[in-house]
């Protein structure tokens, strides 16, 4: 079995290649092996050895790209797929006998799997695509009796081939008429090794086809030997299909786990008979479903906080209802006499279950809670719609009391609210709408039912729906309007009619709205990066939030409770807007920070009792809801929109939180020190550890304000940082720090760094034994501590620069902090100032290993620029304050390019590209700060003279100028990317970069396409040279356009040189005005008088240019 796992992988990862070279004889090959393996296989009751042979082999072959070589009689018919059919018919036949007899894991497994691969062969098309140069056909011709009949773009009578597609017929050309004729097919054994694949792709396939060769000698051979099936002919057989009907019957009698394979497994192959439209012998048991108990009783296991349903719920309330919904059946009339009344009666409970009861307060965040529940009322709403569509089935509505139920629906103000604030059907607020208008406005073409509705006071309703922005609402609302506007009504089956009205409607507003998506795109991106508010944030939203969050500072709820969850959600959205309507909030997440709740939730810590997601485990730590309200959402708006009013705060909270930290570390910080700190790790520690944390970040934020620095100096809080930093059990004997304790740790030494900016701090922390604990914690690979251990040493030591571990991490961290600092309005990032962080970066550039790794990272030089350039990128921010800072992130940034200038010539060049930056540096000269002047001119020598910069940057806008009115006229030029062996170039054209050659050049080039010439020319680019080598290389004739700056060109020399010395035929032409070829150019050439194109008579020199080519083509 080892053996053949092994084949399997290495077969697999072949197929899931783009381009696989798998054959259909190796794909047989190893069906015939496991055949073989399954028949020699001897039982053993502790061994499963063939289901998990099975399930591995049906599980990677269900990839689509693994099926591309199925669709071959061979494979179709080969027995390994009687065993699979048969495997899953007796997991059916178990699957009925769950009580008496179990399935084990093995057998789920492979249930699951095999049912997957079956549905995968059976949708699956592979279906033949037309080439671009004509269909494909299994029709063989000798080779000088007729011409290529694949080609559809050759005209018979003239074999000429048209413009569309010019080229030879490839089966002709380069023979002589007189040659034999090809040997016939003869009759001849069918032999396995001989397995033609024919060039055949699935749709989604076709911009990466797989070149396979075609053996025409064996294709009749396969068409005459074998027969042509289907998969679906061979899996879904009638014994089948009875054993699937008599599974699904068990579903409705008997009640097995929420999450049972079963439902997975019945859920897949009904979807698989409904897209196969085999549905007629399927409808009775998913009747018996819908009729049984445990429809309605599903919909009492949907839990609030469910974010999707599970196996049992999707098969009962989705699968089994839009199976009858999608199809229309011989036997509708008994469909609806057995369901429309099961469904109707269950109704009431349905959303008396979903929805909440009269007299019931709640708000709209309860509709988000229960949105998947929302979602499974909404398809029970789906269906009755269904049965409402025909006069047979309104006929069962008159006898309830359904009218009530949709208006109890429709009188949820915060449900109309939810639905008309968003925009697509799949919402199942609107969903849950709108299926109540349909409903209404369906059974009112019955007369009984229209005088009811004509009583009800639905005008309130409609009202309110008008500032509905689905189009379904708006459709549906008019309609019921205006159908009750009317005095009576007298059509039958007109709500087929009105189904038929609203799939016309919204084909219509698809249509009208297509054009519009583009532009929308663009400007839903322009608001993103412009930090527009968002559509939703408008003054309602933002008003009902801040009393939201100022009742959660007054009112206690338990600590999972669904209030703090739904406001942590709406304040992490908000926070990230940089509105002044979103500051706003600021003073009620105050009054939840001063609130005693938040010393509340540190002194007795509370986990998350519901099942969370491992990405939301890393993140939250297991808190319950209330802690990570108070601890974290509350504490990020702050850190993020304070800055205006930050000293004030931070001298009222900031304050406060210096007083709390006492409490909070006597509690918490024994688990990080100590016998307690080396044992292991569980998930209440882990909580603990992250309140921990998540306070030393509030620490941080107001350690920024120097007058809280201060009031550090008189508390015992850095000496308990220093014990965290210092305890043995910190890092584990593998030099390892526990994932829980590295958050803590980071945010300890951001603390320390902040605090060093007090000259006292630093003092004191030079006589601990700081610099010890930094040089073991910059070993870790945690990239925060690794980089903050390094810039606490250069902090206590300016001298200790040369000695840095792993320079290269160091680098990349550092351009991430200035690369996120220089875009936040405060110039910070994880609690350190941008202008701080340069000021040590000046140190540590000094050192060469560090230098060479900052210049050498892609975004280094450019995010270093973007520094010197902050001014210019916020100049709306003016005052004093900001001012001064700009121009100390400007001086450091100035001395760190400047040290980067001397690393290379790729930097100077990245520098030079940069026009803002040579425009700041030029302006630099002419400030105040003599450091900054000092350090421009130092890198204007590095790039060059001033004189000469600036005379590179008036001909750098000159030349952008001329691009913008080149990019806009006629003539594009296409570039081809690399050569094509496959395709026979007639010409290869040669020009320089210079804008004045190129304009010329894409002329000339599409004068020659326009005459069918094919054309190769490479683009400018790293790889140029070895490229046009490759095609000067096949003695195809060069098209040298000839200007002084193609005679400057090291490229463009090279590669005329390169054809000279390989004897391709050069093919001089002129580009530039006046220009005249003199020495070594001329020598090469040949002496060749030059044809000038940049005459007058263009058209009359190109007819020079083709006759060259031309006779380069006849001496060929």
């Amino acid at each position: 079995m080892d053996l053949l796992l092994l084949k399997h992988l290495s077969l697999i990862r072949r197929l899931r290649r783009e381009h696989s070279t798998v054959t259909v004889a190796e794909i047989k090959l190893f069906f015939d092996n496991i055949v073989s393996y399954i028949k020699n296989l001897i039982y053993k009751n502790e061994k499963n050895d063939c289901l998990d042979l099975l399930t591995i082999i049906c599980d990677d072959l269900a990839s689509v790209h693994t099926l591309r070589l199925f669709e071959n009689s061979f494979l179709i018919n080969h027995p390994i797929f009687i065993y699979i059919r048969r495997t899953l018919e007796m997991f059916l036949v178990k699957s009925n006998h769950l009580q008496s007899i179990p399935m084990t894991k093995c057998e789920e497994n492979c249930f699951y799997t095999i049912s997957y691969l079956i549905s995968q062969l059976c949708l699956y098309r592979n279906e033949t695509i037309e080439s671009f140069y004509g269909a494909i056909s299994n029709e063989t011709f000798p080779i000088t009796d007729k011409i290529n009949i694949r080609d559809e773009t050759i005209n018979e009578n003239s074999r000429k081939s048209n413009l569309i597609a010019n080229k030879p017929n490839l089966k002709v050309t380069c023979l002589s008429p007189n040659v034999s004729k090809s040997r016939p097919i003869e009759e001849i054994e069918f032999d396995i090794t001989k397995i033609p694949q024919k060039r055949k792709f699935p749709v989604q396939m076709i911009s990466s086809p797989i070149k396979t060769i075609v053996e025409p000698a064996t294709l009749s051979l396969l068409s005459s030997d074998l027969p042509l099936k289907k998969y679906q002919e061979i899996f879904l057989t009638k014994i089948f299909l009875t054993k699937l009907i008599r599974a699904i019957d068990d579903l409705s009698q008997n009640e097995y786990s929420p999450y049972h394979v079963k439902y997975k497994v019945i859920d897949r192959l009904v979807r698989l008979y409904s897209k196969l439209n085999i549905i007629d012998t399927l409808i009775d048991p998913i009747v018996k479903c819908l009729c049984s108990k445990f429809y309605q009783q599903i919909f009492t296991t949907i839990e609030s906080e469910q974010f999707r349903l599970n196996p049992k719920q999707l098969f009962f309330i989705y699968q089994c209802s839009h199976f009858i919904i999608q199809h229309e059946f011989p036997q509708q009339e008994q469909i609806i006499n057995l369901l429309c009344p099961t469904m109707i009666h269950v109704t009431k409970s349905i959303i008396e279950n979903i929805l909440p009861m009269d007299g019931d307060e709640v708000d709209s965040t309860y509709y988000y809670d229960r949105g998947i529940a929302l979602h499974a009322l909404s398809c029970h709403l789906e269906l009755l719609n269904h049965f409402s569509l025909t006069s047979s089935g309104r006929r069962y509505f008159k006898q309830s009391n359904i009218i009530d139920q949709m208006m109890n629906i429709l009188q949820h103000n915060c449900l109309i609210d939810n639905a008309c604030e968003n925009k697509e059907l799949f919402h199942a607020d609107i969903s849950i709408i709108a299926y109540s208008c349909m409903l209404l406005y369906n059974l009112a073409y019955e007369k009984q039912i229209f005088s009811i509705l004509k009583q009800k006071n639905l005008q309130n309703i409609f009202s309110k729906l008008q500032s509905s922005k689905d189009n379904t609402l708006q459709f549906v609302y008019k309609t019921l309007s205006t159908i009750l506007s009317h005095d009576d009504i007298d059509e039958e089956n007109e709500p087929m009619k009105l189904k038929k009205a609203y799939a016309e409607y919204f084909e219509k507003i698809i249509i009208e709205s297509k054009h519009k998506i583009t532009l929308s795109v663009l400007k839903n991106i322009k608001e993103r990066d412009d930090n527009v508010k968002l559509r939703f944030l408008n003054e309602t939203y933002l008003t009902n939030l801040s009393r939201d969050i100022e009742h959660l500072s007054t009112t206690k709820y338990p600590s999972n409770a669904l209030k703090y969850k739904n406001v942590a959600r709406r304040v992490r959205v908000v926070a990230k807007q940089e509105t002044k309507e979103v500051e706003s909030l600021l003073d009620s997440v105050l009054e939840c920070l001063n609130s005693k709740f938040y010393l509340e939730v540190f002194e007795k810590i509370d986990l998350n009792k519901t099942k969370v997601t491992s990405r939301a485990m890393l993140t939250n730590c297991g808190l319950a809801a209330k802690h990570i309200f108070f601890m974290r959402e509350c504490p990020e708006f702050l850190f993020r929109h304070d800055y205006e009013q930050r000293k004030d705060i931070a001298n009222s909270l900031g304050k406060k939180m210096l007083e709390y930290t006492k409490t909070i570390f006597e509690q918490h910080l024994s688990i990080l020190i100590g016998d307690e700190g080396k044992e292991n790790v569980d998930e209440t520690k882990a909580a603990r550890m992250a309140a921990l944390s998540y306070h030393i970040k509030i620490l941080n934020h107001f350690s920024l304000i120097r007058s809280i620095r201060n009031e550090f100096l008189s508390l015992p809080i850095i000496n308990q940082i220093l014990l965290i930093l210092q305890d043995q059990s910190l890092i584990d004997s593998n030099g390892r720090i526990a994932d829980a304790k590295i958050e803590v740790v980071e945010q300890a030494l951001i603390l320390l760094y902040n605090l060093g900016m007090n000259n006292d701090i630093l003092s004191m922390l030079r006589t601990k034994d700081i610099f010890n604990i930094c040089l073991k914690l910059r070993l870790s690979k945690d990239k925060i501590i690794h980089f903050m251990s390094h810039f606490l040493l250069i902090m206590l030591n300016t001298s200790v620069y040369d000695d840095i571990y792993d320079p290269h991490l160091l680098s990349k961290t550092c351009i991430e902090y200035i690369d996120k600092s220089v875009k936040e309005p405060r110039q910070l990032y994880q609690g350190i100032k941008l202008h701080r962080l340069l000021k040590h970066l000046e140190i540590i550039v000094q050192n060469d290993t560090f230098n060479e790794s900052l210049a050498e990272e892609k975004e280094g030089i450019s995010v270093i620029t973007k520094c010197i350039c902050v001014k210019t990128l916020d100049e709306k921010n003016s005052d004093d304050q900001k001012q001064e800072i700009f121009k100390k992130i400007q001086q450091s940034a100035v001395f760190i390019i400047w040290k980067l200038s001397f690393y290379g010539p790729t930097t100077s060049t990245k520098l030079k590209s940069n026009d803002l930056f040579i425009e700041q540096i030029l302006m630099l000269l002419n400030g105040n700060s003599k450091k900054s002047i000092q350090h421009a001119k130092a890198i204007i020598w590095r790039l060059g003279s001033e004189e000469m910069i600036r005379l590179e940057q008036i001909h750098k806008k000159k030349h952008q100028r001329q691009n913008q009115e080149d990019i806009t006229g006629d003539d594009q030029f296409l570039s081809t990317d690399e050569w094509d062996e496959s395709i026979p170039y007639d010409v290869v054209i040669s020009y320089s970069n210079n804008v004045h050659d190129k304009i010329l050049t894409i002329k000339i080039y599409n004068r020659l396409l326009s005459r069918g010439y094919r054309v190769y020319s490479e683009k400018q680019g790293k790889h140029r040279l070895e490229l046009m080598k490759k095609a000067i290389g096949k003695r195809k004739p060069i098209l040298a356009c000839l200007s002084s700056a193609y005679r400057a060109s090291k490229v463009c020399m090279a590669e005329v040189e390169y054809a000279n010395k390989n004897s391709s035929p050069i093919i001089p032409v002129i580009v530039e005005v006046k220009y005249k070829i003199q020495g070594w150019l001329k020598h090469i050439i040949g002496g060749k008088n030059p044809i000038d194109l940049t005459q007058k008579n263009f058209n009359d020199e190109l007819l020079e240019v083709l006759e060259e080519i031309e006779k380069t083509k006849s001496l060929d």
